[in-house]
């Protein structure tokens, strides 16, 4: 008997790396993840993405689609990203390589017009038309960008306890006690600023580790602790900062006379749709929907989803809302909802 026809989907942020093969009718035959696989911070980032290419079965392979962090086929750094999937995949297997963010608005969309926020560890936001015409803002890392982003959101709090440790007089001192105690980490005593500079140092990827710090933040919201509420709204802000930027250079048609103002409609009419763990916070959720002035479009498929249509296309195979809908019933869940 031939073996089975899939596709092989990839989705790799920046901390986790997921990838899946999909069968013909759309269902998940096998999946696997992993750590991020962005060489901009992580020096193993090769290795971990050989691994898990590797892990699934490749026998009646017909195409594979990976969204990686990092990634952009102008630049000649990203080549290299080409060049370990293809030794991990083969020379024969129709590939392509994509920046997440393109993956996850696919997903969101399938396939259609709308703005896309995406926040995990980094942040960026991407706007595209029903004509194609796609534009991007935010996304360029950690070291001068990626605010609203959950290693944003982690230094924010990080920031609060060395100014506690500093003096413990500030106003935010529960909130940092709190975000010291969730750390494990003492919050008093002689040895407490050098507890929290050792966790750093010691950690064996440290931007994910801040970045793991933001979950933190959201239990401490929910607790209605107004150090947590203020970044969180912060984080807001800015993401949605980026998705009207991502929008201002669409060439989208003027609304008429009648409608309201172009400064009233933030997105220009489009829809918009969200994706990574800090959009799972439902005030940085709802921050974002009040400032752009519409509720979510709750995404299509998760991003793996996305890497699938792509797939599906460059293999020939039949793609319709059908299939898009089992599809995303088969994909493994990932925590989307705010």
């Amino acid at each position: 008997m031939p073996p089975t026809q899939t596709l092989l989907a990839l989705d790799g942020g920046g901390t986790h790396t997921r990838v899946a093969l999909i069968t013909q009718d759309a269902c998940l035959l096998a999946h696997t993840t992993g750590p991020g696989c962005n060489p901009y911070d992580r020096p193993d980032w090769a290795g971990h993405l050989h691994a898990l290419l590797r892990a699934l079965p490749h026998n009646g392979l017909c195409a594979a689609v990976l969204g990686m962090a990092g990634y952009d086929g102008a630049r000649p750094s990203s080549r290299q990203q080409m060049d370990v999937a293809r030794a991990a995949l083969g020379p024969d297997i129709p590939l392509e390589l994509e920046n997440d963010v393109q993956t996850a608005h696919r997903a969101a969309f399938a396939g259609g017009a709308g703005v896309f926020v995406l926040a995990g560890t980094g942040s960026v936001a991407q706007a595209s038309t029903q004509g194609g015409h796609t534009t991007r803002a935010g996304g360029w890392g950690w070291l001068f960008g990626d605010e609203g982003g959950g290693y944003w959101i982690g230094c924010q709090a990080l920031n609060h306890a060395a100014r506690f440790l500093d003096d413990p007089t500030t106003p935010f001192a529960p909130f940092a006690r709190a975000t010291l105690h969730a750390l494990e980490l003492p919050s008093h005593g002689p040895h407490a600023a050098d507890a929290l500079r050792e966790w750093l140092r010691t950690r064996p990827h440290p931007r994910s580790a801040v970045g793991d710090v933001a979950p933190i933040v959201h239990t401490l919201a929910q607790t209605h602790d107004p150090h947590a509420l203020a970044i969180l709204h912060a984080a807001g802000t800015h993401l949605a900062d980026l998705a009207r930027t991502a929008c201002r250079s669409l060439a989208l048609p003027e609304p008429p006379p009648s409608a309201t103002p172009a400064a009233d409609l933030p997105l220009m009419g489009l829809p918009w749709s969200y994706g990574g763990s800090v959009m799972t916070s439902a005030v940085v959720h709802a921050r974002v929907s009040t400032l752009l002035g519409q509720p979510a479009t709750p995404p299509a498929l998760p991003p793996l989803g996305g890497a699938a249509l792509r797939a599906a296309h460059l293999a020939g195979w039949t793609v319709n809302a059908a299939w898009i809908r089992k599809l995303a019933t088969s994909l493994p869940a990932q925590n989307t909802q705010p």
